[in-house]
């Protein structure tokens, strides 16, 4: 056998460079494996961000759809309210005509024509009396009148949203109110609300009439825009530009179209600010006054959220290569997870703010119609479950109407929301005080007890009475006329005790006004 000797100075060198080879070799695939480990994890920060700004964007557009469809709601409700409204004044207008029915034919014919051509009031109001003998119109005052009576009836009651016919002796006579009287009532009423709502991150809500389904030039109108306040009225079409040269009109009426609703992104002026940045919208149409209702918001308040995922992911990653993969995907789930929950956190706040803005009258801060219907049916299941009912008091501000006519429309505001003021100093917060429509309030008063309802009515009249709207140099005093019930055991729904409520008003107020009255 032969043994090789190799000199101690070379077996270190080949150790030297064996060391240098394995270490050269560890390096690499080191670094390979490093460099593919921060390639993944890369590639999952950039799908996380993806995601991120996926879900971003799908709660804003579900924030802009959610606030039009509510207000399109509010719209309905209001037509509603309005339309009821409308009926019980022609009622009650019927009432007092009705009183004078004992009159001769002539004299009943004079003072209906008299009672609707002198009284202000009632300048609105939709008249006509027909002579049967002479068979042609004696009162006309809107030219509306056809060539028989049967005639006129057929022409104009498909368009009243109320009204009443009836003869006396050789004359025939009808009065009532328009439907476009009251669309036009609800129409002023949603303007207002939309010129005075706003929301975080510059967004409004816009209107515009559609004149033209087919498009073209002035093929709508701008009838609110917060934004650009002194451009209402103007004309609008489908060949107009943004800064980036699309058609956002021309796409808007398209989506309309097609579908009655759409998202669409434009080039558009920020609210109080000349810059122009791109924004998404949805708008949908609401048909029975071709409105278009919009809302949007800017694409550059929505990268900041953007910006700081992708900082926080950024961050993340530095942190990450560090520890071994299988905490890299342990801590990736967790940081998913808290961000799916914090999305979710977020969307039930934005849910939860936006429904109550929903259920709050914007001028009185009482409870509104909307929110007030759901706390009237929980009180209802809950005294069908206990047999325990709270009192439900219904009341209105006596010649509120006065108060406008004589002061304006913003002392009628005023003494509104000084109202509610009172109210919610006079009773518990328990209680829910629900703005019922124009200047008619519900109150549900919990744990109230029938024999103390006339002693604390009496009192709530005098906690109004005592108060003092201050109207530039003159003080307006109110008053008020209320009407109590309970729920009771035949009730099918709260209905019942809101009907007997009203019941009790219209006592008080045909009794003379500042007056309380219970039907049980």
């Amino acid at each position: 056998m032969v043994k090789l000797n190799i000199p101690k100075k070379e077996e270190c060198v080949i150790r030297r460079k064996y060391t240098i080879f394995l270490s050269t070799i560890i390096g690499i695939i080191c670094t390979v494996m490093a460099c593919f480990y921060l390639y993944s994890i890369d590639k999952v920060g950039d799908i996380y961000i993806e995601k991120s700004e996926e879900a971003i964007y799908n709660i804003k557009k579900d924030f802009l759809k959610d606030t039009v469809n509510n207000l399109i709601s509010e719209i309905e409700l209001r037509r509603t309210a309005k339309s009821s409204y409308v009926e019980t004044f022609i009622s009650r207008t019927s009432d007092i005509i009705n009183m004078k029915k004992d009159l001769s034919d002539k004299e009943f014919r004079d003072f209906f024509i008299e009672f609707f051509r002198h009284n202000p009031d009632y300048s609105f109001v939709t008249v006509i009396v027909w002579g049967n003998e002479e068979n042609r119109p004696m009162y006309d005052p809107k030219n509306l009148a056809e060539a028989t009576w049967k005639d006129t009836l057929k022409a104009n009651t498909s368009g009243l949203s109320s009204y009443r016919v009836f003869s006396h002796g050789e004359y025939a006579f009808l009065f009532g109110l328009t439907k476009s009287y009251v669309n036009d009532l609800v129409k002023a009423d949603m303007v207002n609300v939309i010129r005075n709502t706003r929301f975080d991150g510059n967004s409004y809500i816009w209107v515009n009439e559609i004149l033209n389904y087919q498009g073209g030039k002035n093929y709508a109108i701008r009838r609110v825009h917060p934004n650009l306040p002194e451009t209402e009225g103007t004309y609008l079409s489908t060949d107009m530009t943004d800064i980036a040269g699309d058609y956002p009109y021309l796409t808007e009426l398209q989506g309309i179209n097609q579908d009655g609703e759409l998202f669409f992104s434009y080039y558009f002026k920020e609210l109080n600010s000349n810059d122009i940045t791109k924004k998404l919208a949805y708008a949908r149409l609401y048909k029975d006054y071709n409105w278009v209702i919009a809302m949007g918001v800017y694409l550059d308040d929505v990268q900041p959220y953007i910006n700081q995922t992708n900082k926080e992911s950024r961050e993340l990653v530095s942190k990450f290569t560090l520890l071994l993969v299988l905490l890299l995907i342990l801590i990736l789930i967790i940081s998913l997870f808290s961000v799916s929950l914090l999305e979710k956190l977020y969307y039930r706040h934005a849910k939860k703010m936006m429904e109550s803005e929903l259920n709050q009258d914007v001028l009185t801060k009482a409870g509104n119609r909307r929110g007030g219907t759901n706390d009237l049916a929980n009180a209802f299941k809950e005294f069908k479950r206990t047999g325990i009912s709270p009192g439900i008091m219904m009341c209105d501000m006596d010649h509120f109407k006065d108060i406008n006519d004589k002061y304006g429309h913003y002392a009628g505001d005023m003494a509104l929301a000084e109202f509610v003021n009172v109210m919610k100093r006079t009773l518990r917060s328990t209680d829910k005080i629900i703005r019922w429509g124009g200047d008619e309030f519900v109150v549900i008063l919990n744990g109230m007890d029938k024999k103390h309802v006339m002693n604390f009515g009496t009192k709530f009249l005098a906690s109004v009475s005592s108060l003092k709207i201050q109207d530039h140099n003159e003080e307006i005093g109110i008053t008020v006329s209320a009407g109590f019930s309970f729920f009771k055991q035949g009730d099918e729904d709260f209905q019942g005790a809101l009907k007997r409520a009203d019941e009790a008003l219209y006592k008080s107020k045909s009794e003379g006004r500042n007056q309380v009255n219970v039907i049980l």
